[in-house]
């Protein structure tokens, strides 16, 4: 696990072609995350990717379609959870009869000791202030103990991940960081961007 990229919340000029690009120069895992859309807007965006590539495809809502399109994984947000505590162990169940990952969003290191399951991995934000969300400040003191709380489940930095702290994100301990707004600035240059995010982490592989 490297660098994430999770979709813009909105629809970008030419999405699917530029989510393919990501694919194309090596992006492993896309977080699709659309709060607002319909589940046929959802999956009018899945059949816009190529299909070679949808097995790295993550849904954060209408779990339904990963298994229709047979895609990476399902992720639970906070909100999800809160709200839909009965069906997180059945989707759990079902994502893993069938091979996908499943995964979770935290804030608090705390959380990571009652995990609702034994999630892949989890996005702990906001690590850095949000580039995406105006207001969302970063939590970057009371993360930097991350280290006696890593187990099994992998640790994800999100929240204002950029080239310039991405140093500090490997420093720390993560096992990797997802991209949003970082990526989707300038979606004309979100394919550069996410190159050199990959090519600094990869760099800090060798380095730390």
């Amino acid at each position: 696990m490297n660098i994430i990229v999770i979709s813009s919340p909105q629809q970008e000029l030419n999405e699917a072609s530029i989510i393919s690009a990501l694919f194309e120069h090596g992006l492993e895992v896309f977080h699709l995350r659309k709060p607002t859309y319909s589940p046929y807007e959802i999956e009018a965006l899945i059949q816009a990717i190529e299909p070679k590539f949808r097995y790295r495809v993550v849904l954060h809502h209408h779990y339904a379609l990963a298994e229709k399109y047979n895609l990476r994984g399902i992720h639970f947000t906070g909100h999800y959870v809160k709200n839909n505590s009965d069906q997180v162990t059945n989707w759990y169940d079902r994502a893993k009869q069938q091979a996908m990952t499943v995964s979770g969003s935290k804030h608090q290191l705390k959380e990571l000791n009652t995990l609702e399951v034994p999630y892949n991995y989890v996005f702990l934000s906001p690590v850095f202030d949000s580039i995406s969300k105006a207001g969302y400040k970063g939590n970057l003191a009371n993360l930097r103990s991350i280290e006696k709380y890593k187990s099994a489940t992998q640790l994800i930095a999100l929240g204002g991940i950029s080239l310039d702290n991405i140093d500090e994100v490997k420093r720390i301990g993560f096992d990797g960081a997802a991209a949003l707004g970082t990526v989707w600035e300038k979606p004309a240059q979100a394919i550069a961007v996410f190159m050199e995010l990959k090519a600094a982490w990869e760099k800090k592989d060798q380095i730390f």
